[in-house]
């Protein structure tokens, strides 16, 4: 059984590892079920977007090589390669990744296939923008090529595995002099002062994130993160420089199924983490920018029934639908212990592709607690109204009428998809679901 990182859906499927194209190329020539195939990597999605019931699943995690180019700063990368292991390697040459999301252990592969965001989304964009070429394998069985100025590049960018398999890329990498960030940290008291500060701070720094309390009486305070590169700080990068960074971690045991995530924990952690020293100075680069890596498996603390991550962007200007959000949550006492608040920049060319200018705003909760599933299908109706839309690659319960509001490309996606894979191979649990294709 396989499921996806909220562990709230369970997926028997077919699994097939291909260590090499070669291999990769017989799985999709043997396969004749009519589910499909679907490729996979480390399964960090949260709902049931990397789950093909019935279907195949071939794992690229064996596709893993990483090759630098040290004078271009461009870097040609295996899809089964992660995030992570892409850190290492391109610290070891002064070099970062333009674009990393909140854990390293995302494949390349998936990091196109959900074209993955982080703090530096006001500047740099998604990771599509510092993307060259993206190697695919069509349905037909041949292999493809396709740059920025081609729209298969655009659909596949975004396109959730669901218009060929990723088999390499090539992206650009930015120079850095050390393996540190310069981290200011900042408490706020509100929601207001919060986007205020966020707003305020794009132009000075290349990383912004806050943390927001949604518990107790669901006011919005919070700790702002604001983060430059080493290189913008002497002292930092010299008691920072040629450090390893560390890809241990703690692992979280599976608590006999319990779910510890009730409103009197949530509220606990939250007033603990509201109070905690706040940082200024140097940070560990690989800590700051994936701070849950540090638990292995910290999805556990939910329990067997799972939960759910709900992230939405909506327009700047439209902030009062945060006030209709944190009604209904606070009357559901749903609190939720990770909070995250965003300002992105502007959106790129893919019709799939989640992150535009706006506010995110990332919740977790558990899928037990009553009444959140019809507050959150009424918020939908709302967030659609307003002109947001919901993060596909964390979706795992979106009703499909309003996947055209939300994404009003999604038929220049499909037609594009269709001309791609006209036998329609590439298939997933969530396309089904949301009618994709």
């Amino acid at each position: 059984m396989t499921s996806g990182w909220g562990n709230n859906f369970q997926s028997l499927s077919s699994r097939k590892p291909a260590d090499t194209v070669a291999q990769v190329q017989e799985v999709v020539a043997q396969t004749g079920s009519m589910r499909g195939l679907l490729a996979a990597g480390l399964h960090r999605s949260y709902g049931d977007s990397a789950l093909n019931s019935g279907g195949t699943l071939v794992a690229l995690t064996g596709l893993n090589q990483i090759e630098i180019d040290r004078p271009s700063r461009i870097a040609i990368l295996g899809a089964g390669a992660t995030i992570r292991d892409l850190e290492v390697a391109a610290l070891a040459q002064s070099l970062f990744p333009p674009v990393v999301p909140g854990t390293g252990y995302v494949t390349i592969g998936g990091a196109v296939a959900a074209d993955i965001h982080g703090k530096s989304h006001h500047r740099t964009g998604a990771f599509s923008q510092c993307l060259r070429r993206i190697k695919l394998l069509l349905s037909s069985g041949a292999i493809a090529d396709y740059s920025p100025t081609d729209i298969e590049f655009w659909a596949t960018v975004g396109g959730l595995g669901l218009t060929g398999i990723i088999l390499e890329v090539e992206m650009e990498l930015r120079e850095v002099s050390s393996n540190s960030v310069t981290v200011l940290e900042k408490r706020v008291k509100n929601l207001d002062e919060m986007i205020a500060l966020l707003d305020q701070s794009d132009s000075d720094f290349e990383h912004t994130v806050a943390w927001i309390d949604l518990s107790g009486d669901y006011r919005g305070r919070g700790v702002v993160s604001l983060g430059n590169y080493g290189d913008s700080s002497p002292h930092a990068s010299s008691q920072m420089k040629g450090r390893a960074p560390s890809t241990r971690g703690l692992s979280l045991p599976t608590l006999g199924g319990m779910n510890f995530i009730t409103p009197l924990t949530v509220r606990a952690f939250n007033e603990f983490w509201y109070r905690k020293p706040l940082k200024d100075g140097a940070a560990s680069i690989v800590k700051y920018m994936h701070p849950l890596d540090g638990v292995n498996n910290w999805n556990n603390v939910y329990g067997r029934s799972g939960f759910l991550q709900y992230q939405f962007v909506i327009d700047l200007g439209k902030e009062e639908i945060f006030a209709k959000l944190f009604a209904g949550l606070r009357a559901l006492k749903a609190a939720s212990f990770l909070g995250v608040l965003k300002k992105f920049g502007e959106q790129s060319n893919s019709p799939l592709s989640f992150p535009r200018r706006g506010w995110t705003l990332t919740l977790d909760y558990s899928v037990t607690v009553p009444g959140l599933e019809k507050f959150l299908r009424e918020f939908d109706e709302e967030l659609a109204a307003a002109g947001g839309r919901i993060y596909l690659i964390k979706d795992s319960r979106l009703d499909p009428g309003l996947i055209s509001a939300m994404y009003p490309r999604i038929n220049e996606w499909r037609s594009t998809r269709n001309l791609m894979d006209p036998k329609g191979l590439w298939q997933s649990d969530q396309a089904r679901r949301l009618q994709l294709c």
